[in-house]
């Protein structure tokens, strides 16, 4: 069955704030979340158009939300939605208009609901994301420093500093170059770097730097996301982004800001512990394996090419 929607653009505030709770949402029903932060944020900014697609004179929030723009289409539906014909529907909407266009979209975890979606309106798999979990009683003992661990010469191991000139734009420096052929990773801004530093998960010492002495010039970087109940408890730890600038590769550093990674996350005493991969990252996975991770889920990137005609019927 296929549903009327009636789509609004998000511009305010209030709309940016129903679209993160339908995400929310759909977060703690699925146990992974169906829009990334990059998305949001390039959203935010006006990179990216990001609609709201409610039913007419239906509950308060949104049934479904969207982001489209820069070559890249997300769409969540709301869990109590699900299962109507609304993904079919809201991926009309954010289709509409974009014959023509070479489109990725995620479908995240195992979703054979939405993978028949997206194969039904043309798209095709080309990438794997892999999250990685790990037993927190395999962290460290929580007196490890993270910033005390042995470094190579002429290298030092620091937090994020706010107030120290330069770390921000050193930091996005070296995030690009560390990730220059990462599709999303590699093209963070310094206006992008700022709006994430306001996400209430931030905390300048989870942004572990591997600095350059003298100098502000940083040689990687670990950053974790430490996400945390409504009691104020750390409910789960997930490593954001690990790094190393091409030029200081085959040293070691990545198990050096691994080590730092769960010797800083021990501290936090989380109930899970998590990270994000590329599958096709074999060298990646095995250094996660070697530090006792295990794949928990899998997720997928699909692809339409801009020759593809939208046919999006099937109802998930």
């Amino acid at each position: 069955m296929r549903q009327r929607l009636e789509a609004h653009e998000a511009t305010e505030d209030r709309d940016f704030e129903l679209a993160r709770a339908v995400i929310a949402d759909a977060e703690a029903a699925d146990g992974a979340s169906p829009i990334s932060d990059q998305a949001v944020l390039a959203a935010v900014q006006r990179q990216r158009r990001l609609l709201l697609l409610t039913e007419p004179e239906a509950a308060p929030l949104p049934a479904a939300v969207g982001v489209i723009g820069q070559g890249e289409v997300d769409l969540v539906v709301h869990p109590d939605a699900r299962r109507r014909g609304i993904g079919t529907a809201a991926l009309d909407a954010l289709l509409e208009g974009a014959a023509g266009t070479e489109l990725r979209a995620w479908a995240h975890g195992e979703n054979p609901d939405a993978e028949a979606l997206l194969r039904r309106a043309g798209f095709s798999p080309v990438r794997s994301l892999y999250r990685m979990m790990l037993d927190p009683a395999l962290l460290p003992g929580e007196g490890a420093d993270p910033l005390a661990l042995p470094t190579p010469a002429g290298l030092r191991l620091r937090p994020y500093d706010p107030a120290r000139p330069g770390d921000a734009a050193a930091w996005v420096r070296a995030n690009a170059a560390a990730f220059a052929a990462h599709p999303e990773q590699g093209r963070i801004t310094e206006a992008d770097f700022a709006l994430m530093r306001e996400e209430a998960w931030f905390d300048p010492e989870d942004l572990i730097l591997l600095a350059e002495e003298p100098g502000d010039e940083l040689a990687g970087s670990t950053w974790i996301k430490t996400l945390r109940a409504d009691s104020g408890e750390v409910d789960e730890c997930e490593l954001y982004a690990v790094g190393v600038r091409p030029e200081y590769a085959g040293r070691g550093l990545g198990a050096l800001l691994l080590e730092a990674t769960l010797a800083r996350m021990a501290q936090r005493r989380p109930q899970r512990v998590s990270l994000y991969v590329d599958g096709e990252n074999e060298r990646a996975v095995r250094l996660y394996e070697h530090a006792s991770f295990t794949i928990d889920s899998r997720s997928r990137q699909w692809a339409r090419p801009a020759s593809r005609a939208v046919d999006a019927r099937m109802d998930p």
